[in-house]
């Protein structure tokens, strides 16, 4: 049995703020842009496929600056689905961001979350730093794979809880290097298989009952319906979708 994905991806600014600290990289594709029509792909799984939704942290062009860096570094190095090269790419970029902040002082405090989804074969993983997250699609809703690096890891959105921003582990973020420790979670690489990665723009707007809702067989018209409805919310910080579903090649 040959596996492929499907995905789709969107990023946008909100509605508040000016411009969008986010970055979505499906494939070799990566973009910061604010988009009206989410992208669509498809990619055979006898070669590696990663997608990486990066949050960035600094304020203006340093958040954008080191969303990029991270999510451009974990596109080029996700080559395998192994906790441990996993571990490695994860801390390799974390480094280059660094290296970064050393030689421009200017930048410091400028950080970065990231979720992300390799797939190769037979094996799947989903893996991620700081708060955004990444979903399975059941027949119960939508499932947490990811783990909140924050005070308040099961925050759900629709409680009335106020959520603490604060992040325990990012990408750079200090004044001095930090290493960190990915959460790494190993799935089978089922046909069917529908996953949702995200930044906390989304899933602060939207209850997991009502992004669960607006996932559908269209993954691209399902990211759009998602960015449409976190719009609509008045979503506070960027929103950036990408939406993941593993099938065999004859389907």
């Amino acid at each position: 049995m040959t596996l492929r994905v499907q995905a789709a991806g969107i990023t946008h600014r909100g509605t508040v703020r000016e411009n969008n600290e986010d970055c979505i990289s499906i494939g070799f594709w990566v973009s910061q842009e604010t988009m009206e029509s989410a992208r669509r792909f498809e990619h055979a799984l006898d070669e590696p496929f990663a997608s990486i939704v990066a949050d960035g942290m600094g304020g203006h062009n340093d958040g954008e600056r080191a969303s990029l860096l991270v999510g451009r570094g974990l596109a080029r190095r996700l080559i395998s689905t192994g906790p441990d090269s996993i571990r490695a790419a994860v801390r390799a970029v974390n480094a280059e961001l660094f290296a970064q902040l050393r030689s421009n002082p200017e930048l410091a405090g400028m950080g970065s979350t990231a979720v992300g989804l390799a797939a190769h074969k037979g094996k799947l993983a989903i893996f991620n730093v700081g708060d955004s997250r990444a979903y399975k699609l059941g027949e119960r809703g939508l499932m947490q794979l990811s783990v909140d690096d924050s005070l308040q890891p099961n925050w759900k959105s629709g409680t009335g809880a106020e959520r603490s921003t604060k992040l325990l582990q990012c990408f750079g973020g200090r004044h001095t290097f930090t290493d960190i420790e990915p959460h790494v979670v190993l799935e089978p690489c089922a046909p069917g298989a529908t996953y949702l990665l995200c930044c906390d723009g989304l899933y602060e707007t939207l209850t997991e009952e009502e992004m669960a809702a607006l996932i559908g067989e269209d993954l691209q018209a399902s990211a759009e319906a998602l960015l449409r409805a976190a719009l609509e919310k008045k979503a506070r910080d960027n929103v950036t979708v990408a939406l993941i579903r593993v099938e065999t090649s004859g389907k």
